[in-house]
């Protein structure tokens, strides 16, 4: 199996260590290599960080221990340009009180800055085995469907990708509506979006991943957040795709921002770093 780079960014708080024990099954696989990175301001407990993580971990292959002295913003980024990893993981980054925006300013610009993927960590997921993926339709589909597949497959998990479409014909009857049916119908019709889900299942499904297809009708945020109240999931994934235009980049960012601060469970957002 390919080698998987991943990095977990500790700072003693309770979403640090939620996100060790979180992603602990997948760090014990022997494809896996871990990296712990500690910042400036917790330098003095980094040693009782990284033993605490590590006994979470409870992996066979001793992880790399990493120090940057800087904030945990420009850590993160300078750790990720110098390791490379294919994950980086951290929790909300956040402050109390009116200094709250900051940490939620410091999320925003490591999710346009970092040219990896990126989890964070948010509620209180018991286990990693179920994922939502919010595909757009677009080749990038494929990117997300690839980091999904390196992160749930070898969990044995399951995948549901979710495409939202904004306008639904009135020839559709009040029973093809429903997200599975309208599913059926929306991918006989073998148009861009549907070759692109179908493609992204196929990801899936032979790294043997349980893999299924919802199609809602509306807007987009209302509709991941219903999907996201009845589907029982433990992961969103969502992608950073290029914005071909600086209107493009405003609503994108706009989106990825209210999932990502909003989400009740962890988001995984994709960096697709090169085109189909």
């Amino acid at each position: 199996m390919k080698p998987f780079n991943l990095m977990i960014y500790l700072d003693g708080s309770s979403a640090a260590r939620r996100m060790v024990a979180y992603l602990a099954p997948l760090a014990r696989q022997a494809h896996v290599k871990t990296t712990f990175l500690v910042d400036e301001a917790h330098q003095d407990e980094a040693e009782m960080y990284f033993f605490n993580a590590e006994q979470l971990l409870q992996s066979d292959q001793a992880p790399t221990r990493t120090m940057r002295g800087a904030t945990p913003e420009r850590a993160i980024v300078l750790e990720t340009r110098a390791s490379q990893p294919d994950l980086v993981a951290f929790g909300p980054l956040r402050k109390e009180g009116w200094r709250r925006w900051l940490g939620q300013s410091a999320i925003g610009s490591l999710a346009r800055r970092l040219t990896c993927s990126m989890l964070l960590m948010q509620g209180r997921p018991n286990e990693l085995r179920r994922a939502l993926v919010c595909a757009a339709g677009g080749p990038a589909t494929l990117h997300d469907a690839q980091m999904t597949a390196s992160i749930i497959g070898p969990l044995g998990g399951q995948v549901t990708i979710l495409h939202i479409v904004s306008q639904l014909s009135l020839t559709y009857k009040p029973e093809e509506r429903d997200p599975e049916r309208l599913a059926d119908l929306v991918m006989e019709k073998q148009g861009e979006v549907a070759r692109n889900i179908a493609a992204a299942k196929t990801i899936l499904t032979d790294r043997g991943i349980t893999t299924t297809v919802r199609i809602r009708a509306g807007m987009v945020l209302e509709e991941i957040q219903e999907e996201l109240k009845t589907g029982g999931y433990d992961l969103l994934v969502i992608g950073a795709h290029r914005a071909r235009t600086p209107l493009d980049r405003v609503l994108l960012e706009d989106v990825s921002a209210e999932i990502l601060f909003n989400s009740p469970i962890p988001v995984l957002l994709v960096q697709n770093t090169s085109d189909f």
